[in-house]
């Protein structure tokens, strides 16, 4: 999936004020981010880690975030609705004022971070939707558990079941059986509230041919 530079471009463009990396917050797995602090829109600026975004209803619906991408970055145009996110693996991130990012950098420049950033992201989306549109769920699971690892996110992701259907756009039950064919497989284990991944290689041939129910 395509990356971004925008959090270490923003970052960069802070430098002057003595923000660096060696300001940054360490995230727990299952915590989220915050669009306000101190009363003002925040950005967070992520620095390594996997994020899943969460919608206006609430789900995770909105895709995953990871290095060098941000979270409530409409905040700064002041246009957006707020933005917030779960950490999926544990981090680490910056968070910035809103109104500080709209002081130091010009508005042009960061309606036109705002829009690639938003075209970055869409094609993203859509390139993920064509692939699932052919895989089993069990392989659609596969395939998210890959690119969180791949992504450097780790092989454990503090997600439910239940938050795992949301992000997958599928019934609760359908998550519950691949769970299942992928533990039976070796390629995951389940714990409380959280899903291990066991075997990358079991998980890769997943892609290529599903598994078996039975």
């Amino acid at each position: 999936m395509s990356q971004s530079n925008l959090a270490h471009a923003l970052l960069y463009a802070l430098a002057v004020q003595g923000l660096d990396e060696g300001d940054a917050f360490f995230a727990e797995a299952g915590a989220r981010t915050s669009a306000t602090q101190n009363g003002e829109a925040v950005v967070t600026l992520i620095l390594s880690g996997v994020l899943a975004r969460i919608g206006p209803d609430g789900a995770l619906s909105q895709g995953l975030a990871s290095s060098d991408d941000v979270i409530n970055f409409d905040a700064v145009l002041g246009g957006g609705e707020p933005e917030s996110a779960v950490w999926l693996t544990a981090g680490r991130f910056l968070a910035v004022s809103a109104r500080k990012l709209g002081q130091k950098i010009d508005r042009d420049s960061l309606v036109e971070m705002t829009l690639t950033d938003l075209r970055r992201r869409n094609i993203a989306l859509q390139a993920e939707l064509s692939r699932h549109a052919t895989l089993k769920v069990s392989q659609r699971l596969a395939a998210l558990l890959l690119d969180v690892h791949d992504r450097q996110g780790g092989d454990v992701l503090a997600l439910r079941q239940t938050e795992l259907s949301h992000l997958m756009a599928v019934r609760r039950a359908s998550i519950s059986t691949a769970c299942t064919e992928l533990c039976a497989a070796g390629a995951v284990r389940l714990r409380r509230g959280s899903i291990e991944i066991s075997s990358i290689d079991v998980l890769r041939n997943t892609m290529r041919q599903p598994i078996s129910s039975h």
